[in-house]
């Protein structure tokens, strides 16, 4: 008996050993004498996926067979492959087997060809499609479909519609990916997260997976939405495997309806920034709050823009308009988009920093945004308050004599001046009476070379009397020079407040206009042309250092004249020398 079982054991472990070698041994050769091609059901509906399984009677290369070049009817999904091998009575038997998704966009009789190898074909097979609304359509063995809807098919340009995608799944999905649906002239995005559920439909459960677009179309006109597709692997019906990689999982393709979406041009009479959304409103805060203020304090100005179902660089740029006896310096803007009970909501945040600069009554405007209301098909307005202050104090000017000079280097003369007067001093104490006749000396030859230089001077301006008129008017100095020499010092030391102090003055007198927002500089040097970037971010980096929160130390003196120069370089050149040399 003992015999018996060990017999039985090793008959057994020789059989596992030589099947295993089998399976894991490749073929130098592969001799296929028959291929078989089947569908899994015939007719099909418009939009409906079906499998086709070509099976080769012998072990051959994954690239055999090639779906894409002999379906061009079809929408061509996965084809994963499989191998079997099995011993009979002695005989090894190979099979391989090719499984592939297709789906029928139009209605009609389509043939799928004969598949050959070695000499070998199948038999080809007609497919009879039907119309999407035929009765088969309703029948319980669908393993996936998609549905689709969308929010409206009659929107304005650059207004964002909801296309929503239901995936029907009746099997456990093993894999799959889900592609977004196709629209020409339109930007497509995902907006939230994936939602799951389950669902009876003609007596069967299914496993619903729900994904929602936002779709933002950049063109008016009629244009299709082809549907999003899913391409995947379900577990088969029946037994699995306990070993992951011999699963039994089937291929399974599907796509959603082509739909048609209605595109409405911009309104002829619309003026300004197109924004289409079903609400838009806008806020403003004020800090510090408080009505009364002293000339110079700097207070903050905040706004709020928040538009629905819209993308955050659709919203419109927030530049409220402010009286010339403040200066403005932008802060801080910021974007955001979230989503909420699946609807996106746009927002954007705007800050200023005013400084008063005369006392009395100050009154910030209200700010107006207009924007199309979609619901109403009209034009709509959302506007602030406008903010009233008291300004106390005195005006704060600069002062146009430092402004206008720069410091002149330490001399030695005003000691030395000082040691004269000490010695004179000195001299006097030790005695009256000599002091006073040196004075009288000193003053008799005075008086005697003053007459002397009178008389030269008199004689000199008879030869040459248009030299003196010519000099004097060579020596007088432009004023916007000095003022550029006053910012070039100041960016030269980092010293923020008087590089801003004197570039606004520069500014008033180069371009002959107030400049409240420093950031405008910018745009008034491009004279139309592109802004320049750099100089923009110099620009906010000044203003940041003197007016936000934080107030980082400014260390780019330098970086923002030269970026100014270099700017104001790329214009045509003036006729007089508005602007001194380089140091």
């Amino acid at each position: 008996m003992v015999r018996s079982i060990k017999q039985l054991t090793g008959f057994i472990l020789l059989s596992v050993s030589t099947l295993f070698g089998t399976l894991c041994a490749t073929p130098a050769y592969a001799q296929v004498t028959t291929i078989e091609a089947s569908v899994d059901k015939n007719p099909v509906i418009v939009d409906e996926s079906f499998v086709l399984t070509v099976t080769f009677n012998d072990d051959v290369d994954s690239s055999a067979f090639q779906p894409q070049q002999l379906l061009s009817d079809f929408i061509v999904g996965r084809t994963s492959v499989s191998r079997q091998t099995s011993i009979v009575n002695g005989d090894l038997s190979k099979l391989t087997r090719f499984t592939t998704v297709l789906i029928a966009r139009q209605q009609g009789d389509y043939t799928i060809p004969a598949i050959m190898m070695d000499g070998a074909q199948s038999q080809p097979i007609t497919v009879e499609v039907l119309p999407a609304g035929s009765d088969t359509s309703s029948r319980s063995d669908k393993i996936a479909f998609i549905e689709s809807t969308l929010d409206s098919q009659s929107v304005f340009l650059q207004q964002p519609f909801t296309y929503i995608v239901r995936l029907y799944l009746a099997a456990d999905l093993n894999k799959g990916n889900l592609m977004p649906p196709k629209m020409e002239h339109a930007d497509i995005r995902q907006i939230g997260s994936d939602e799951e559920s389950t669902k009876m439909l003609n007596g069967r459960r299914y496993k619903v997976y729900q994904r929602t677009y936002q779709i933002t179309p950049n063109k008016s006109g009629e244009f299709d939405i082809e549907g999003a597709r899913f391409d995947g692997e379900v577990y088969a019906e029946g037994q699995r495997s306990i070993f992951s990689s011999f699963s039994n999982t089937q291929p399974v393709s599907t796509i959603g309806k082509t739909v048609s979406v209605q595109v409405k041009p911009v309104p002829a009479n619309w003026q300004g920034h197109w924004l289409p959304s079903e609400l838009v409103t806008i806020s403003q805060s004020l800090t510090p709050e408080k009505s009364s203020i002293d000339v110079g304090e700097p207070i903050t100005l905040s706004y709020q823009l928040t538009a629905v179902g819209v993308k955050p660089e659709q919203l419109p740029a927030i530049q409220p308009q402010f009286p010339d006896s403040v200066r403005v310096y932008p802060d801080n803007e910021k974007t955001d988009q979230f989503v909420r009970n699946g609807v996106t909501i746009a927002q954007k945040t705007m800050s200023y920093a005013v400084v008063p600069n005369e006392p009395g009554s100050l009154q910030l405007p209200a700010l107006e945004i207009p924007w199309f209301n979609t619901k109403r098909g009209q034009r709509d307005i959302t506007r602030t308050d406008a903010v009233n202050l008291t300004v106390n104090g005195v005006v704060n000017e600069l002062n146009d004599t430092d402004s206008q000079a720069e410091p002149e280097p330490k001399t030695e003369t005003p000691a030395k001046d000082d040691q004269a007067g000490s010695a004179q001093n000195q001299k006097d104490t030790l005695t009256e009476s000599a002091g006073q006749r040196v004075i009288s000396v000193l003053a008799a030859l005075l008086g005697i070379s003053l007459l002397g230089n009178l008389a030269w001077f008199w004689r000199r301006k008879k030869r040459q009397p248009t030299e003196v008129p010519n000099r004097r008017s060579a020596e007088k100095p432009l004023t916007d020079n000095q003022q550029w020499r006053n910012f070039q010092k100041a960016c030269a030391d980092n010293h923020a407040r008087k590089a801003d102090e004197f570039l606004r003055k520069w500014a008033q007198q180069r371009f002959n206009k107030r400049l409240v927002a420093l950031g405008d500089l910018a745009r008034w040097v491009a004279q139309g042309n592109s802004v320049d970037e750099n100089l923009q971010q110099q620009l906010n980096t000044l203003q940041q250092s003197l007016f936000s929160a934080t107030k980082p130390k400014w260390t780019d003196g330098k970086t923002l004249y030269q970026s100014l120069r270099k700017a104001l370089d790329k214009q045509p050149k003036p006729r007089r020398n508005d602007l001194p040399s380089l140091y």
